[in-house]
């Protein structure tokens, strides 16, 4: 585990999340979270082997406690480390982000991270209208028939199919996606738009970047100092 660097901490604070944290039922879980964990996480997957079927403390802690929580941990962080090295690119080629099937299985839906990039607004984080790679929007869909979750966003099906015909890899497949109602306001769609823009504009200017690094003159060079020192080597 790598520790936050100091910039993206400082950059995490200015997020505004006083929407968030106004949930009474947030603030009672930030404010008992380590006690969460450590009857949810460890405590509670240790008992319930040991009191149902008579399994052993020592296997419980270290099968269903270490192991399953080191398990765990590695397939949440492939999202960040494979799903941004294997994978095919078809919304945009442009960035490393890219579609990896095997993390979105190991992640519940998480590993369609090209998609994710180009529309980090959508609610599914994938396009796919099924819930075969994608158990988390499949509960989160649940918990909107019940009325626990809504505001579901998600850009129109004409926006991701010319988004990947412009800056994909040719591997676009158009799937028969199940989008939500469309309850967008001119204000929504008018932010849609911004924010394509947005990440059009940031990866051009990635683009630009690096390229000027790899032209990137040695800056101080002493011009007449190289010469004359070529002169000595003849």
């Amino acid at each position: 585990m790598r520790r936050k660097h100091p910039l993206v901490i400082e950059k995490g604070r200015m997020v505004d999340m006083s929407d968030v944290m106004a949930d009474p039922l947030v603030r009672f879980h930030e404010k008992h979270f380590i006690w969460f964990k450590l009857v949810m996480c460890f405590i509670v997957p240790t008992v319930i082997p040991c009191y149902f079927w008579g399994e052993s403390i020592l296997i419980s802690v270290l099968m269903l406690n270490f192991l399953r929580y080191i398990v765990a941990l590695n397939f949440t962080w492939a999202v960040n480390s494979a799903a941004h090295i294997w994978g095919n690119k078809p919304f945009d080629e442009r960035i490393m982000p890219a579609e990896n099937r095997l993390v979105s299985i190991l992640a519940l839906g998480e590993g369609w991270h090209n998609y994710h990039h180009v529309f980090p607004w959508d609610y599914k984080a994938a396009e796919l209208g099924n819930y075969s790679f994608n158990i988390t929007t499949m509960f989160i869909d649940l918990f909107a028939k019940i009325g626990w979750a809504y505001d579901r966003k998600q850009p129109s099906a004409e926006l991701v199919r010319n988004t990947a015909l412009r800056h994909g890899d040719g591997t676009y497949e158009i799937h028969e996606v199940q989008f939500v109602e469309d309850n967008e306001t001119a204000e929504d769609k008018e932010k849609e738009k911004c924010e394509v823009s947005n990440h059009e504009r940031t990866t051009v200017k990635k683009e630009k970047t690096d390229e000027n690094q790899n032209c990137q003159v040695v800056p101080n060079m002493n011009v007449k100092a190289v010469e004359e020192d070529d002169k000595k080597l003849l």
